[in-house]
């Protein structure tokens, strides 16, 4: 229930005396010589939600049946992050034919390897008088079938510098290496020769696409947190919720076997103190759907859902938490199935994310929630004398609600109490054995404001401290639901005389 709302007539003493039309609602019995409504307003569990969950969404079923959701903000990891299939090298070819070991793990088999961008560059330069018919040849890397061929004349006395575009070419390095050979001959004399400056330079390679045994390996998907603001008044008690529910969903299109343990998962309390939860399924590993070399281009889902059942969640929801938190990493490939072919995209992505599900059914003992607010009365109301404050009440909602407001100077000193001791201002509906709301609960409360004890707040007070402890129905001990249509009933009236 909004804190605001709930305490709005508590600002009634400057309402009162800015309004310019009121309603009288002097009785038989009651007979002031000042009588009016301040307001009479009935809002809804939505109403209530709306200005007071930020960070969360209320959910509606087809049976008025609230839930709370709190979501992370979600972690993604990219094939660039984790898999670099093309190096970005250079190198000097000191001979005419050479084996470069290709630079992945070793553990990794590679069937091919699609460019979807980059440039080989091919430096070759001599000091001949004639100029020279350069050919690279690299067997492993085809276009449309055909092997990477180029020719180029070399001038005498300087470089050649050939930029080649890698798109579409499809890799194949044998053995994890790939051989790279040239051919050169003298153009005028058709004398071959070895020449003292060959330069390969990979710039820039991006694949689209690889294929076979991608090896194993770990990747850390950053700490991630889901903030609760429904403690963000807190002082006291305890609120139980009776289904709450922590889901974790893993989308995933790398093609390959993965398994995901979280060596951070824990609530934390508007305290700083740090609670762990899970079981040992979540440290030890669960293991993440992913599409098959037949399924290319999906994605697949892996819902992983924390309940009381598999967890201590029920404790820890009891306690006031404003944040849970977790990691995750994740190891590709954990049992090393080399029969296994495995694919990578550019596309490809691991995303995790997480919610925090409270459905509006629990209890509440003593939930104790305060708020100051700013106080001010800017008028001077000479011929007003005693004033009481009429509040009635009709409450749907299964809590009986006790309320305190403190009148404070600038520093917080307090001048006076509107309550003496506080009271209980909302009572309870009924509910019946499955926690449904049956009855509403109608309450009176007079408040009674000396002059004395007027002047006395408009002229020292400048804060207001308003203090709210809830209990569910039957002092905490039984859990209710509340719905979408479950509202309360305000109205508020003051009486008064009028000085000579």
């Amino acid at each position: 229930m909004n804190i605001r709302y709930i305490l709005l007539f508590f600002t009634i003493v400057s309402v009162f005396f800015a309004c310019k039309k009121f309603e009288n609602i002097s009785t038989d019995e009651w007979q002031p010589e000042l009588a009016f409504t301040l307001f009479n307003s009935t809002v809804n569990t939505v109403n209530l939600f709306e200005n007071y969950v930020n960070s969360g969404e209320l959910l509606i079923d087809d049976q008025q049946r609230i839930t709370l959701v709190y979501r992370g903000g979600g972690s993604a990891i990219e094939s660039r992050d984790i898999l670099d299939l093309i190096p970005d090298v250079s190198f000097p070819m000191v001979d005419s034919i050479m084996k470069l070991p290709y630079p992945i793990p070793e553990e990794i088999q590679i069937d091919f390897i699609r460019a979807k961008s980059g440039v080989m560059r091919i430096t070759a330069g001599h000091n001949f008088s004639e100029n020279v018919e350069f050919t690279l040849n690299i067997p492993e890397a085809t276009l449309n079938g055909e092997e990477f061929n180029k020719t180029v004349t070399v001038p005498a006395l300087f470089p050649s510098i050939q930029d080649y575009d890698l798109s579409n070419y499809i890799l194949t390095p044998q053995s994890d290496s790939m051989v790279f050979r040239y051919t050169a001959r003298l153009v005028d004399s058709n004398t071959p020769v070895t020449l003292p400056l060959v330069v390969v330079d990979f710039q820039d390679p991006v694949y689209s696409y690889a294929q076979g045994f991608l090896g194993t390996g770990s990747f850390f998907v950053p700490l991630d947190s889901i903030e609760m603001d429904l403690y963000q008044y807190f002082a006291a008690g305890e609120v139980f919720f009776e289904e709450p529910k922590m889901t974790i969903t893993a989308q995933n299109s790398f093609g390959f076997p993965m398994r995901t343990s979280f060596n951070v998962l824990n609530a934390i309390t508007i305290d700083g103190e740090v609670i762990p939860f899970g079981n040992d399924l979540f440290t030890q590993g669960i293991d993440f759907n992913y599409p098959s070399i037949n399924e290319i281009g999906e994605t697949k889902e892996t819902v992983v859902t924390i309940t009381t059942e598999n967890s201590n969640l029920e404790n820890i929801i009891g306690q006031p938490i404003i944040y849970f938190e977790y990691d995750a990493q994740v190891n590709s490939n954990p049992d090393n199935d080399i029969s296994i072919t495995s694919f990578v995209t550019d596309s490809s992505n691991f995303y995790l994310d997480a919610e925090v599900e409270l459905p509006l059914f629990g209890r509440v003992d003593g939930f104790a929630v305060t708020d100051t607010f700013e106080f001010t009365l800017d008028e001077t109301f000479d011929n007003v004398g005693d004033v009481e404050f009429k509040l009635v009440t009709i409450n749907e909602f299964p809590a009986d609600v006790e309320l305190q407001v403190l009148f404070a100077d600038e520093n917080f000193n307090v001048v006076d109490r509107l309550l003496d001791p506080a009271e209980q201002l909302f009572a309870s509906s009924q509910v019946n054995d499955l926690g449904e709301i049956v009855e509403s609960a109608t309450k009176e409360t007079f408040i009674p404001l000396t002059r004395s004890r007027f002047n006395n707040i408009a002229e020292n007070a400048q804060h207001m401290l308003v203090q709210v402890r809830i209990w569910s129905f039957e002092n905490g001990d039984t859990s209710v639901r509340i719905f979408e249509d479950t509202q309360v009933t305000v109205k508020l009236g003051v009486v008064g005389t009028v000085m000579p």
